[in-house]
């Protein structure tokens, strides 16, 4: 099965009049849709922590100006938040005990362990790659941005290939060189 994600063109879902006709119907469909559906709440789950609720506060009215995210993308709202607040609590811990491992010793005292790195690291790698993606799914990052208002360069290539040969299907195909 092919990964829909990259299957076809991105859909424009903010289309506007100068637009292809059909942008501007999948717009107005995709609208027309989504307008019954309830609206992301403004105030943080209260389970997140004071790193998940600032995320929270600085993204969900961004999002609301775009109009795309509703109540259904909650749970990918709060989960990215969540990572956020993993990757900045390993950032912290990180700053705080250093890039590498600590022992702790029998009398109480900690040796650090210079050949294993702060075990933190991979806590903060994780949550950056899931921020990643979550912020793909959501159009947060410039490439979804992008993808949703830039046409493709292959619609334009088949575009020409279609007005030269619309008289005949083998207006492209050259018989003995001509």
């Amino acid at each position: 099965m092919a990964n829909p994600k990259h299957a076809g063109r991105k859909r424009k879902l903010n289309a506007v009049d100068g637009d292809r006709p059909y942008q501007q119907r999948q717009s107005k469909k995709f609208k027309e849709l989504n307008k019954d559906l309830k609206e992301v709440q403004p105030t943080p789950p209260s389970h997140l922590d004071a790193h998940g609720k600032w995320l929270w506060r600085q993204i969900v009215p961004e999002l609301q100006k775009v109009g795309n995210v509703k109540y259904l993308d909650q749970i990918n709202i709060t989960n990215l938040c969540s990572a956020y607040s993993d990757f900045r609590t390993a950032e912290e811990v990180i700053q705080r005990d250093g890039p590498y491992a600590h022992i702790l010793l029998k009398d109480g005292s900690f040796a650090e362990n210079r050949s294993k790195p702060n075990p933190m690291f991979a806590v903060k790698n994780t949550a950056e790659r899931t921020m990643k993606t979550l912020m793909a799914d959501l159009g947060m990052s410039f490439n979804a941005r992008a993808a949703a208002n830039i046409e493709s360069e292959n619609y334009h290539a088949q575009k020409k290939n279609e007005d030269a040969s619309h008289a005949s299907p083998l207006g492209l195909v050259k018989f003995n060189g001509v």
